[in-house]
């Protein structure tokens, strides 16, 4: 587990979480006019956009746990 000893977080992993949430926070903030730019060229693939902005977290935060089970 990245931190130091006291059980916290380090500096740069706070700094690194807190600019990862607010990039994620901006674009789900403005994918709604992304969705419609996309939508007026064709609408299944703002779709996929979508898809691929909410899923894709998931699915990296369910790589990551199964990454760190097997490292324990």
């Amino acid at each position: 587990m990245s931190g130091n000893n006291d059980g916290g977080y380090d500096r740069k992993t706070l700094i690194t979480a807190g600019a990862i949430f607010i990039g994620f926070a901006l674009l789900v903030y403005f994918l709604p006019n992304i969705m419609l730019a996309i939508g007026g060229e064709n609408r299944w693939l703002a779709g996929a956009v979508v898809f691929i902005v909410l899923v894709l977290p998931f699915l990296g935060l369910w790589l990551r746990g199964r990454m760190r089970r097997k490292d324990d």
